[in-house]
């Protein structure tokens, strides 16, 4: 009577006995899974704001522009003229916007601890910069009768306007002030997104190219 009673038990207590092992089993393994998610989450939302635009300065600059046409047998007071001369002065307005690009963030640019998100960031760049023609205006404006080399002419004062701008952007530091703004608004952002404190650094910014 006894063996029929433990031969019907028996099984059951090796399932119990099974399943005993199992949960012990698990509770020994220690997998961050909540933070591989979050990283995924962050990122995910980093890549989806792409170029993050922060500041924008606007500039007024006065152009002032003169070719002499060519000349032969100059003799200083006598010359001949080999064509017109062309002068202008060019009252220009434009912008110049530094961004970040929050696509260049990689999952190896995170660094995540037990309460905090530590995050490399590129660093900040010169989005665009361009003329408001709407808002410029030539004045004292003479050309050559010669349409191309007065369209040349033009154009080669649009060009000048525009590097103006690139030039002073960057010497009034719009690339600085546009990383003091991502720590205003990124940070933030990525904390609500995390739930944790997030810290922010910059890599180096690359050689300023001027031309």
């Amino acid at each position: 009577m006894y063996i029929k009673t433990i031969s019907k038990i028996f099984p059951w207590v090796v399932v119990l006995v099974l399943v005993g092992l199992l949960w012990f089993s698990r509770l020994g393994k220690h997998t961050p899974e909540k933070l591989t998610v979050e990283n995924t989450t962050i990122l995910q939302e980093v890549e989806a704001l792409g170029k993050l635009e922060l500041v924008k300065y606007r500039f007024q600059e006065v152009i002032e522009a003169e070719q002499i046409a060519e000349r032969y047998l100059d003799l200083g007071y006598f010359y001949i003229p080999g064509g017109q001369d062309q002068k202008a002065v060019y009252i220009a307005t434009g912008e110049a916007v530094a961004c970040v690009d929050l696509q260049k963030i990689a999952p190896a640019d995170f660094n995540i601890t037990a309460d905090t998100i530590f995050i490399s960031m590129p660093a900040p760049e010169l989005c665009y910069y361009k003329i408001d023609l709407e808002k410029s205006r030539f004045y004292d404006l003479e050309t050559s009768k010669n349409k191309k080399k007065a369209k040349e002419f033009i154009d080669e004062i649009y060009t000048k306007a525009e590097k103006q701008i690139k030039i002073a952007a960057l010497e009034s530091g719009i690339l600085q002030d546009a990383e003091g703004l991502s720590n205003q608004i990124v940070a933030p952002f990525l904390e609500k997104v995390s739930g944790r404190p997030v810290i922010l650094t910059y890599k180096k910014h690359a050689k300023i190219n001027l031309d």
